[in-house]
Order: C-alpha cells, then sequence, then structure tokens
C-alpha cells in the first residue's frame, strides 16, 4: 500500500484537527444529553478520518502486469547545483519546478519506456537505474532539494561524468534499445572549472536533449532553509543567470539538440522524434501499476454525510 496525498498531509491534518477542536467545543457547550453529545461527536471524528483517509488517495500496487513497452531507455541527469532553485522558470517559479514538470511531461508521453535518474551537484548520484516503474523515478524528483548553502562548493557541469557513462553503456548493450538522454541544467560554471567535453559518450546515445532553465535575466535563489543568497564579494542578492552558450556546447558534443524550456510544452517536438524511434510491445519486466483504493472509504464517507444532513434538518439545527 502507498499513499498519494491529494492536499499535503501538513496541512491537511492541521486544519482537520482545527475543525474536529471548534466542532468539541461548541458540542460541549451545547446543553444536551452527554450519550447525545458523545454519538455526535464520534460521528464527526469518523466523518473527518474518512477525508483524512481519502485525501491520502491510497493505492495499491500490481506487479508483473501485461504492459505496454517501449524499446526506449530515457535518462535523465538533473543539475541540483544551487542555482537550480534561482526564481526564474515561467516569471516567478524556481528552475526545479520546470525540470519536475518537464520530465513528468515526458514521462506521459512515452509511457512504457524505461526511465533513469542521475542528479549531481558537489557528486554525482544514480537516484534510479533503468526502469519502467514511472512512479517511483517521479518520486526519486520529488526528492530532490536544495543544497545547504555551506554544503554547495559552486557550479560545475562533468561531476556525473561516470555515472553517466555508466548507464548509458548499460543501455547501449541492451539488444534493439533506443537510449534517449536528457540533461536538464542551466549551463552555469562557478567553481572555475573548464567546460567538460562529453563527445567519448555520444556513441552511446542515440537521441535526445540538452534542456536549458532560467533566463539571461536571471534569478534570485534562497538554500534549503529559504534564506536568500547574498554575494559574498558584493554584499548584493546574489542572481544566477542561465549559460546557454555552454548548454548548447554539451549538446553538439553529445551530438543532440539543445532546447531553452519555458514550458513542459517546448519539448513536445523532441518528443514527437523519439516516438519514431520507438516500437512498443507487451511485457511484464520490472512493471508496476498502482490501483486507487480511495473510492471504498469514500462511500461511508458519502453515507455519513448524508445522514448527518438528515439529522441537521431535522433538528433545524448543528
Amino acid at each position: 500500500m502507498v499513499t498519494r496525498p491529494i492536499i499535503p498531509i501538513p496541512v491537511c491534518l492541521p486544519l482537520l484537527l482545527l475543525v474536529f477542536g471548534a466542532f468539541l467545543y461548541l458540542s460541549l457547550k451545547k446543553p444536551v444529553r452527554v450519550q447525545e453529545k458523545i454519538l455526535r461527536i464520534l460521528r464527526v471524528a469518523l466523518i473527518l478520518v474518512l477525508i483524512f483517509t481519502v485525501n491520502l488517495r491510497p493505492q495499491t500496487k500490481r506487479y508483473d502486469m501485461n504492459v505496454e513497452t517501449k524499446n526506449i531507455d530515457v535518462l535523465f541527469v538533473c543539475d541540483t547545483t544551487i542555482s537550480m532553485w534561482a526564481y526564474d522558470y515561467d516569471g516567478s517559479y524556481e528552475r526545479m519546478t520546470g525540470v519536475r514538470k518537464t520530465a513528468e511531461h515526458m514521462m506521459d508521453e512515452l509511457y512504457g519506456s524505461a526511465f533513469g535518474l542521475i542528479r549531481f551537484d558537489n557528486r554525482s548520484q544514480i537516484l534510479a537505474p533503468f526502469t519502467q516503474d514511472a512512479r517511483s523515478v517521479r518520486d526519486a524528483f520529488s526528492t530532490l532539494l536544495a543544497p545547504d548553502r555551506w554544503y554547495a562548493r559552486g557550479s560545475r557541469l562533468g561531476t556525473a561524468y561516470d555515472d553517466m557513462e555508466s548507464l548509458l553503456i548499460s543501455s547501449a548493450g541492451k539488444d534493439g534499445k533506443t537510449t534517449i538522454l536528457i540533461f536538464m541544467s542551466d549551463g552555469e560554471i562557478t567553481d572555475g572549472s573548464e567546460l567538460p567535453d562529453f563527445s567519448a559518450l555520444e556513441k552511446y546515445v542515440d537521441g535526445g536533449a540538452v534542456l536549458g532553465f532560467g533566463t539571461a535575466a536571471g534569478g534570485m535563489m534562497r538554500d534549503t532553509y529559504g534564506t536568500r543568497i547574498y554575494d559574498n564579494e558584493t554584499g548584493q542578492e546574489a542572481v544566477s543567470h542561465i549559460d546557454e552558450a555552454n548548454l548548447q556546447a554539451i549538446a553538439d558534443s553529445l551530438g543532440i539538440e539543445y532546447i531553452h524550456v519555458e514550458q513542459p510544452e517546448s519539448i513536445d517536438g523532441l518528443i514527437r522524434s523519439i516516438k519514431t524511434m520507438s516500437t512498443t510491445g507487451i511485457g511484464t519486466q520490472n512493471a508496476v501499476l498502482y490501483d486507487d483504493t480511495y473510492y471504498l472509504y469514500a462511500a461511508p464517507l458519502a453515507l455519513l454525510l448524508l445522514v448527518e444532513a438528515f439529522l441537521v434538518i431535522r433538528r433545524r439545527r448543528l
């Protein structure tokens, strides 16, 4: 059993507790029999518990089901240096918001493909090897957090090279597989390092793109604690700018295109070209599906709400 809350628990739970507390206070003040008070409190408590459960959106996993599969491995390589949390995506959102939305859009459109994820800042980490369980890759993207300002050591773009090579070689070694590389970054280099040369990896890549996030005007940044970041040399608020020249150079070295992403739909042309390289079949390997079960709790919730509404109408009061 897994849960996918509709409203985040830190928001939903305090709100429900506040409602229950207010109802409990008003109920205890009413001049009615103790037995009636207890029954009313129990009914409302059960209603709120069911609301909380429905909001959790519980799901069950199904394994080894016959599902549509594609002959595509998509490797996401995601820059998670602190500049990727600059506020200049789609007006005033974090660049990482655009990264997540764009990756989810691609996974939706390429359903049945296998996906992998590498993140990099000071170090590189494989968060998900290639898997057809797209939900687990989505979850991996959701765990990406801005690094601590004291941990961050500046931006470099070659940190993930070894992990990229490892996963790309593993994909290229599979019979009939098409290997797609999606490199997601703002292109900034701030640690004094040189632009890396990825040309040795080109032979393992069948397609894909370098996706650029950010604007030339730039955006301010906050650290993992929500504190604004300032430039130590000038004392002014630090502003991060996209470096499209670096991103274009990486794309050229890998033999893929560069796309500046302003909305997830910016990559629709890329998705169409990837689909032309795919073949579809029925398979079971590494497949995980999720079935919603919240309706099992929604039915008794609706019944209890009808009963409560009937009692209110009959009493002509709460």
